[in-house]
């Protein structure tokens, strides 16, 4: 469970720190719900680097299924909810049998293991590799995630899944999609499982977009494209990953839009050096990423109040090289700072200038009233 009243303390013993026009004090509500959302996160590799000791499965062979998210694990440990992007399959088939495909990313069924030690209750896997081996891989994965009671939601054009959260009362929807299903063959079903989402009574909808261009730093217009129609579709909130790079955020008429959260726990690549492009935040290493943790307010009769926002700085790698070794880290200082940049520098500072990182706390936002629709 959250522990607010000790974010409430954190944030009094460095107000210091913040300035008084930029300081962001907790709103609070009858009801509230924590959710905290990551980015990308493959829990296997590619077969380029299988039997590799820098692969991701050399890495959990040697220090076991919690390593990944252990140094974040006390941040999920204090939601109501964590999701993550899961992007890859739990498969157990050989390898050399999948699909004809650039990549395919997988781990073995036990590797659901990490997210149940990880206090990980659900996965999106609306996204461009879960059919990294055909259906019967993603079959497997969403078997294997059922088995272990860990939660999923995605639309392929093999499946459509979403999931209903529920806490006192409120009911918060999840949906997710790629983009290329949702321009081909699935884009009248996403609008109408919104639809349907808010017929089964969810006071909150938060769609999960897999769109943009990968390694840039910049959204572009398919995201905002994509992202305005599922607001139109109803969603109260966007969370957009693909990219493999954070991206910025926009607060418009009370919906937010996370353009890309970027990579987290990434088993696919054994190196964060980035061949296709540079950036200004990162040069040719890609270690930024950060945790979104959203508080949602709702009122006695579970109507939705709005949002507060605390981004949570973090690297998608402590090794301090180009050598990934898949466990993210929070970091602080100067480090952290880097990581807001990249992440103002695709927010747009009149519309939106974020608010300051404070030291063992995050950037924690000012709140937004809910839309009204």
């Amino acid at each position: 469970m959250r522990k607010i009243a000790l974010l409430v303390s954190l944030l009094l013993c460095f107000s210091p720190l913040l300035n008084a026009s930029a300081e962001a004090e907790l709103y609070q509500a009858p009801k509230q719900i924590v959710i905290t959302f990551t980015g990308d996160c493959t829990l296997g590799c590619d077969p380029s680097l299988r039997g590799s000791a820098k692969s991701f499965e050399s890495y959990i062979e040697k220090y076991g299924y919690e390593y990944p998210f252990e140094k974040v694990k006390h941040i999920f440990e204090q939601d109501d909810l964590t999701v993550i992007n899961l992007e890859g399959t739990l498969y157990n088939l050989d390898a050399n049998m999948a699909p004809d495909k650039t990549y395919h990313f997988r781990g073995p069924t036990d590797y659901v293991s990490i997210l149940t030690s990880s206090s990980i209750e659900a996965c999106s896997i609306g996204n461009n590799h879960i059919l990294d081996y055909g259906v019967p891989g993603m079959q497997s994965t969403i078997d294997t995630l059922d088995g272990a009671g860990i939660h999923w939601f995605g639309t392929t054009e093999y499946c459509n899944g979403t999931f209903i959260y529920e806490k006192d009362g409120v009911k918060i929807g999840f949906y997710s999609i790629y983009y290329s299903d949702w321009v081909t063959t699935v884009k009248t079903a996403a609008k109408d499982t919104i639809m349907n989402l808010k017929a089964a009574g969810c006071d909150l909808i938060i769609a999960c977009l897999h769109v943009g261009v990968e390694y840039d730093t910049r959204h572009d217009a398919n995201q905002e494209k994509m992202a305005d129609a599922f607001i139109r579709y109803g969603a109260d909130v966007v969370i957009g990953n693909h990219p493999h790079s954070i991206q910025g955020i926009r607060e418009q008429d009370g919906v937010c839009t996370l353009w890309s959260l970027g990579n987290f726990a990434f088993g696919g690549n054994s190196s964060v050096i980035i061949s296709r492009k540079k950036s200004i935040n990162y040069g040719k290493m890609n270690v930024n990423t950060f945790i979104a943790q959203f508080t949602f307010s709702f009122d006695e009769n579970n109507r939705y109040l709005g949002h507060q926002m605390n981004l949570i700085p973090c690297y998608v790698t402590g090794t301090g090289t180009e050598d990934n070794n898949y466990q993210p880290i929070p970091v602080t200082g100067a480090d952290a700072e880097k990581v807001l940049k990249a992440i103002q520098d695709d927010t747009p500072y009149k519309r939106l200038l974020l608010n300051p990182y404070v030291e063992g706390v995050g950037a924690v936002q000012s709140f937004v009233p809910a839309p009204v629709r």
